[in-house]
This record gives C-alpha cells, structure tokens and sequence, in this order.
C-alpha cells in the first residue's frame, strides 16, 4: 500500500527529502535515518527519533560488542608495518 509517492534527485553527493516525507515522517533535528536495501534492490527507509538514538548508543555502551583481544602489547611500528 503507498500512502505517498513522491521522487527527489540525488545532487552533490546529497539526497534532499521532500517536505511532505520529512512532515509525515515527522523529522526533526538529530534524527537518524537509516537505509535497509533488499536483494532485489528496494530500499526501506527506517526512522529512529533523537532520543531512541541516544538509547541506543546508551546501550552500546553498556554493552559494547565483543571486538576480540589483543594479548601483550603493540609498537606503533608493528601496526603499520605492512603500509609500508
């Protein structure tokens, strides 16, 4: 079911909303918008309010994500080696 259909163009590296999305999504400030792109190459636009945002990141760092270990230590010279 389309509620609105409405087109926009892609300009310097931007995509401008449209007012009447921005209005019905009911954007604000700080809001962030995420894109979901299926297989077949449809996208969903997810909107999640400023403050659902801030929970999030609250909760990532909570509960930061397992990212593996390092055991012992680093030199600089160890990290970068291989950009040499």
């Amino acid at each position: 079911m389309v509620l609105i259909m409405t087109e926009t163009r892609y300009y310097k590296d931007k995509i401008y909303i449209p007012r009447e999305i921005r209005e019905r999504l009911n954007l604000s400030e700080g809001d962030i918008i995420q894109f979901k792109i299926t297989e077949d190459g449809e996208i969903r636009l997810v909107v999640l309010k400023a403050n659902e945002a801030r929970n999030r990141l609250l909760e990532c760092l909570d509960n930061p994500p397992n990212l593996g270990s390092i055991f012992g230590s680093l030199r600089r010279t160890e990290i970068y080696e291989d950009l040499a």
